[in-house]
């Protein structure tokens, strides 16, 4: 529920007579800072409120008036050490300046001008201010001179300063303009300075369209900049504003909102300076050749403030350069601090009427916990209590985290931040009545309260809920055996259980298989986890196969049971135990090759070896699956050969006693197309006498395979370009090559296309790879291609020999540039003649349109060395693009139509 300073009421506060007093106060106070923005003789008024039984009574109201307050802004702002603005001047001439002036104070001012210097050896004849009605920092004819003002709240006006230099002017003078209020009150640092001379002088004057600013509002800013020299300014002249300091934090440029009447905008990416706007700008200057003699310039952009700005003033600087002179300015912005808070149930802090409520149904003699989110809706850090109205007497409330912890206060929240914790109840007896109570969270910085409801409906006796569990396999189970598990939950309460956790710790002896009902395993805590909702009168039950470790002893008493807990337990429920023993059984089996390198054509021979580490006697059946590039070399097995079945080694029947072992020789040869890396896998299963014990292990080994003169490289190339036709083929002298295209390739690998789109990747292992063209340096669009993935930046593709795997763009209109265009509209026929450049000669376009059946057309276009060229069609209705090329110097002639109705 949102809540900010509310609108008090007088009422007065009465108590029943007889009744049980809950009550609290709840304090409403405005910021001072509040008070400092609002207009003279603004009303303050500040009331306290009591709740009496649940019900609400308001004390008397304290008024507060706010006085006037005169505050003159006078920009751009400038020091002796760096001053805003600079002029050159002759001496015996008149030097000028352009200054804004705004009316800060909360009402109407007059403001008297006047000016102060440094302690220069000369003094200005004459100082003048003319107001700048057309807000273009010069002095234009008919503009009036001023030695006052009077200014509304928030106004503002742009004036001219003109400084006449007396004939023996020499060296520098700095020079303030003063705006004074009537209490005395100025604004006089806005230093200029005047150098006696001749040659160009840069002036650069900033301002924004709004003060103060709000999140998630735009802000525009404006430049100007003017030659108050005596020369011209020779180019290029740099007007910079750099967007990346931290001055500016919180603000982001407003993508496509620059403009300028003259030059040329440029845009910095936070490494280089282009025209073409980035997809982040960290700067912005505007590039002109020259500015003359009291010519200006100007460019506007705006930024968007984020909605996480924190409150407070940020500064724009600006620099304007030329070879011969520079300035610079700056202008404040101030982001406006808003205090606001809502507090209601988890995720829904804004909630209001019904939606504000929560309400439960509890278990006797477990906590309960009710969950909140507070949010700090406004943009500046605030701090808040949290308070408890309505409390039946013995039952407390204490805060914790979501993570059960005690929750410190007050809460420290940042601007749209916010904070889940839980209001917990304490334990309490069955029989407990009904009942409901109000938490607020107060603010720290304007006193105003958000209230949330929390009710407690019933009180249930939780010794009804029975857990119980069982197993399939048991009490006696071997290794390697696997055991179902059943966990069975009887809620016969006529309340349904939210948030329920059911967990069951596996002990080591335990391998997690799967369990039902989406049912995890952790690894870190051997523990399966399920969360789900348990329903009122109803019986839960799941599922859990786990198998016993293969290397578990024998008599090992392994012991089972799960426990149940949920946002309406707190403490625990326990299941039964389950004991299961083992009978141990156990193998182990061990696989090694020689040699460890080899080349296409080279005998393996592989070694294998099974050991019963059990304590039973087992059959034992060895299962080897070489890799498809490996051959058995039949004969060669001892001491017994295998049974070969699609393409795998099996050996069956290999008896070992408890403490024996078998071991197993055969060789393999290398095959021709082998990767690097040849690999093979066995799997040994013993079964005891009858099935009462399994036990099985599994062994691997590999090989490197060197690559020898005869084998095929592998070569990936391909070509990005924009795809005139679209035909998905590169075609030379109509597609355009992309150059500087970054392609990467899966393994990491990255190569820019040369001067004709091309790229390529050498040396690669046949299979599949995946190469994407990296969407940055990519200007447009691909076209739909049969190894494309998502959006077709990315390819699937099988690498083997030399393959081609191409990305064609999207070619934009804009890149055929006619040169020249005829359209000639007649009836419901219209036909357009474009001519377009070629590497060698020119390519004649016809456009034919007609939304209506015409019989018997007939189009005759004029060559320009003589001739025509004639298209004819029976009859002709919709779109129609002929085509044909030509040599020599493009010349556009005028196309003819004829057609005949029935």
């Amino acid at each position: 529920m949102q809540t900010q300073a509310p609108i008090p009421t007088a009422h007065r506060a009465r108590r029943s007579q007889g009744s049980t007093l809950w009550a609290g106060l709840a304090w409403v106070l405005f910021c001072l800072h509040l008070a400092w923005a609002a207009p003279a003789g603004t009303v303050i008024r500040n009331q306290a409120a009591a709740i009496v039984n649940g019900q609400v009574y308001l004390s008397n109201e304290v008024e507060t008036r706010v006085q006037a307050v005169c505050v003159p802004a006078m920009t751009p702002n400038g020091n002796l050490a760096s001053p805003g603005q600079r002029t050159t001047a002759p001496a015996g001439g008149t030097a000028y300046f352009s200054y804004r002036l705004q009316n800060s104070g909360n009402q109407s001012f007059l403001f008297n001008l006047s000016w102060l210097q440094n302690g220069a050896a000369w003094t200005p004849s004459t100082v003048r201010f003319y107001l700048d009605v057309n807000a273009n920092a010069q002095l234009d004819p008919g503009e009036p001179e001023v030695s006052s003002l009077s200014l509304d709240m928030g106004q503002e006006v742009r004036l001219v300063m003109a400084v006449q230099t007396p004939p023996s002017a020499s060296g520098e003078l700095l020079i303030s303009p003063v705006a004074s209020c009537p209490d005395g009150t100025r604004d006089e640092d806005n230093f200029g300075a005047i150098r006696i001379g001749s040659g160009p002088a840069l002036s650069l004057a900033k301002s924004v369209d709004a003060n103060p600013v709000r999140q998630n509002q735009s802000v525009g800013f404006t430049l100007r900049v003017q030659n108050l020299g005596s020369a011209r300014a020779s180019g290029p002249v740099y007007v910079e504003d750099r967007l990346d300091v931290p001055e500016l934090s919180g603000l982001a440029y407003l993508a496509g909102s620059a403009s300028a009447v003259k030059g040329r905008l440029e845009y910095f990416d936070g490494a280089n300076w282009s025209s073409l706007e980035p997809a982040s700008v960290r700067g912005l200057r505007l590039v002109l050749d020259g500015l003359e003699v009291g010519e200006e310039a100007v460019f506007s952009f705006r930024m968007q403030v984020a909605a996480d700005t924190a409150p407070g003033e940020r500064i724009n600087l600006a620099r304007a350069t030329s070879s011969e002179s520079s300035a610079q300015t700056q202008v404040s912005l101030q982001i406006a601090a808003l205090y606001a808070h809502a507090l209601g149930p988890i995720g829904n802090p804004q909630a209001a009427g019904a939606a504000d409520r929560q309400e439960a149904e509890v278990l006797a003699g477990q906590p309960y916990c009710f969950h909140h989110t507070l949010l700090n809706s406004g943009n500046a850090p605030d701090t808040y209590t949290l308070e408890a109205l309505g409390l039946p007497s013995g039952v407390n409330l204490t805060y914790r985290t979501m993570g059960g912890a005690s929750l410190p206060t007050p809460i420290t929240l940042a601007p749209g931040n916010t904070l889940d914790f839980q209001a917990c109840i304490s334990a309490l007896p069955a029989g407990t009545p009904a009942f409901e109570f109000s938490l607020l969270a107060r603010s720290g910085s304007t006193g105003s309260a958000d209230p949330t409801v929390d009710r407690v409906a019933q009180v249930w006796d939780l010794s009804q809920i029975v857990l119980f569990k069982n197993s399939s396999s048991g009490p006696i189970v071997i290794p390697g055996q696997g055991v179902e598990y059943t966990l069975q939950v009887e809620n016969p309460l006529p309340l349904t259980l939210s948030n329920v956790q059911i967990e069951d710790a596996l002990e080591a002896h335990l391998e997690f298989l799967s369990a039902s009902d989406g049912g995890v395993f952790d690894p870190g805590s051997r523990t399966v986890r399920w969360s789900l909702t348990l329903a009122a009168r109803s019986t839960l039950t799941l599922r859990l196969r786990v198998r016993v470790n293969a290397a578990v002893p024998d008599n090992v008493a392994i012991v089972n049971r799960f426990s149940l807990r949920s946002a309406d337990i707190g403490n625990p429920l326990v299941s039964n135990s389950v004991t299961l023993r083992v009978q141990a059984a156990a193998l182990l089996l061990e696989k090694r090759v020689e040699p460890r390198k080899v080349k296409v054509g080279d005998l393996l021979t592989y070694t294998l070896i099974a050991v019963n580490v059990g304590q039973v006697p087992l059959t034992v059946r060895l299962e080897d699956t070489p890799d498809p590039h490996l051959q058995y070399l039949a004969g060669s097995a001892s001491p017994t050969e295998p049974v070969l079945q699609n393409g795998r080694l099996v050996w069956e029947n290999l008896t070992l006693a408890p403490g024996a072992r078998v071991e197993l020789r055969y060789r393999m040869r290398v095959l021709a197309g082998a990767g690097s890396e040849l690999k093979n896998t066995v799997q040994a299963t013993g079964d005891s006498a009858g099935g009462s014990a399994v036990a099985s292990a599994v062994a691997s080994a590999s090989v490197q395979v060197e690559q020898g003169v005869l084998a095929v490289p592998h070569l990936l190339v391909g070509r990005v370009f924009l795809d005139t036709n679209r035909d998905g083929l590169y075609t030379a002298g109509l597609d355009v090559p992309l150059p500087g295209a970054r392609v990467i390739l899966g393994n990491g690998w990255q190569a820019l296309t040369d001067a004709e789109g091309r790229y390529s990747f050498r040396n690669l292992t046949g299979g599949v790879w995946e190469v994407m063209l990296e969407p940055a340096s990519a200007p447009f669009p691909p076209l739909p291609h049969p190894e494309a993935q998502g959006a077709g930046y990315r390819h699937r593709v099988r690498v083997e020999g030399l393959t081609v795997s191409d990305f064609p763009l999207e070619r934009p209109a804009g890149l055929a540039r006619a040169q020249r265009e005829t359209v000639l509209e007649f009836g419901p026929l219209r036909l357009s003649k474009k001519l377009l450049p070629l590497p060698e000669g020119f390519r004649v376009v016809l456009v034919l349109e007609s939304d209506e059946p015409l019989t018997d057309l007939t189009l005759t276009d004029p060559l320009p060395g003589g001739g025509e060229r004639s298209f004819h069609f029976v009859q002709f209705q919709g779109q129609k693009t002929l085509t044909y090329d030509l040599e020599g110097t493009p010349h556009l002639t005028d196309p003819q139509v004829r057609w005949r109705y029935p």
